[in-house]
């Protein structure tokens, strides 16, 4: 007897088994139905093709869906849970979140935040203990409606977070998560961020994966920020080169909040994250950050929408990065203003240095203006290192591997310098060094220690 697989369907993934398990877990009618309306969207989509503008320079038409294992869904071995976490790239993050997918996650958090509210919960635990908390938000930040990825992670998304920050509550130091994935196939993790009015974070997400492990990972964050909130939030991917990553990034932002988000690719053999800043009150202001540095034949895209819905607020997006080898980087950034969004001030930049003569970065700034008070621009750059500044370090007595990455690391300065706190800065500094060539990246690894040390000394 043969089982049939279907075309472009996770292996394990049936409409009865996610019935089944949701009702088993306790879910919400609701929320099963909402489940339940997305899978069968999902099987009528086609993937995603080259023919779509969103997808015109990421090919992913020899992805099949039905090679992977949708882990959480299936009955196939799991194997052990990780014995060893990677490190935390702050030193002492205040909140340490631990997300072993397929195996639970664990949170430390200190009494005194427990005390004034801050809440990290299993977001299964949420649906099924305060559905009422979900209900109105979970899904509602979807970056594409109608894409087949979309449907698929709303269907079947498997494990997540639900972190809370209440009211005027200020978290001074980083909270920071690690998501691991290891057990082979197709996993789906949610993430909702809830910084309530005058609310203080700074937040880190780091997605990882063993460097052979054949994963792939479908996820997506939620953040709502009310009025007043000032978040930092960095999405760190540093999946390993057999991996895939795809994820969505959502804010929400209410008057008057101030958002930082910065988006990190250094890893994965198809790498593609969508960020949105959804600016829907007067005041709200967004500073989107990107740093990328892709090698090998790595594939990193990035999809950004400045979205500005109603008038008097502002957006200014710095992406940044560089490629070695075959690598090829793809940024699409919108800068949308609605009708009616007068007084909107939003900037867009892509900035992209390649390494070798086989590297290809595609840079498509879009602008989308509907009122006619405003002030948007964008610009796009892509080229080698420019020959007249390698002379200029040559001349000087530099190397010329040693003064490409010079260059290189100086090229990525203007971001780096946005990053807080200062461990979190050297970390991506290292990370960002480390796929340098050559003697390149301990010589960086040290200076970074060694620039660190001057700036402790200053202040």
């Amino acid at each position: 007897m043969t089982t049939e697989v279907l075309k472009d369907v996770p292996q394990g993934l049936t409409r009865e088994r996610i019935e089944q398990q949701a009702r088993a877990h306790g879910e919400p009618e609701w929320h099963i139905q909402r489940r339940l309306e997305a899978y069968d969207r999902f099987l009528q989509l086609p993937l995603p093709s080259p023919k779509q503008e969103d997808w015109r320079y990421t090919d992913i038409t020899t992805l099949h869906l039905e090679d992977y294992t949708a882990v959480a869904w299936s009955d196939a071995p799991r194997g052990d849970a990780p014995a060893q976490m990677p490190a935390f790239l702050t030193e002492n993050p205040v909140v340490r979140v631990y997300h072993r997918a397929g195996f639970g996650f664990e949170a430390y958090i200190p009494n005194a935040l427990r005390e004034q509210g801050v809440q990290v919960r299993d977001l299964h635990e949420v649906l099924t203990q305060n559905p009422e908390l979900l209900e109105r938000d979970l899904g509602r930040l979807a970056p594409i409606p109608g894409d087949k990825f979309t449907e698929l992670h709303t269907a079947a998304w498997d494990s997540g977070l639900y972190i809370y920050i209440p009211r005027s509550v200020q978290v001074d130091s980083v909270m920071e998560i690690i998501h691991w994935f290891e057990t082979p196939g197709l996993h789906l993790p949610h993430t909702v961020i809830v910084c309530e009015s005058g609310s203080v974070a700074n937040i880190v997400q780091s997605f990882f994966s063993p460097e052979d492990a054949p994963v792939s990972v479908l996820g997506a964050v939620e953040v709502f920020n009310k009025p007043n909130s000032e978040l930092r939030h960095t999405l760190m991917q540093r999946m390993g080169r057999a991996s895939l990553f795809i994820s969505s990034v959502d804010y929400e932002q209410g008057r008057d909040s101030r958002v930082l988000s910065l988006s990190v690719g250094l890893g994965a053999r198809l790498g593609r994250t969508v960020l949105q800043h959804l600016m829907t009150e007067p005041g709200a202001e967004a500073r989107p950050l990107g740093l990328f540095f892709g090698d090998g034949k790595q594939h990193l895209d990035f999809r950004t929408l400045q979205d500005h819905r109603v008038g008097n607020t502002s957006s200014d997006l710095l992406y940044k990065g560089a490629l070695y080898d075959e690598a090829v980087s793809v940024f699409s950034g919108m800068i949308r203003v609605h009708p009616k969004a007068q007084h909107t001030d939003a900037y867009q930049a892509n900035r992209n240095l390649l390494l070798s003569d086989t590297a290809q970065a595609y840079t498509i700034p879009n602008l989308e203006i509907g009122a006619n008070e405003v002030r948007c621009t964008h610009g796009a750059t892509v080229g080698p290192v420019q020959p007249d500044e390698l002379f200029y370090l040559r001349s000087r007595g530099i190397d010329p591997a040693a003064a490409e990455a010079l260059i290189v690391m100086g090229f990525f300065e203007v971001v780096l310098r946005e990053i807080k706190p200062a461990d979190l800065r050297l970390s991506i500094q290292r990370l960002l060094a480390s796929k340098l060539k050559g003697e390149a990246p301990r010589y960086f690894m040290d200076l970074a220690e060694l620039d660190e040390e001057l700036i402790a000394a200053r202040a």
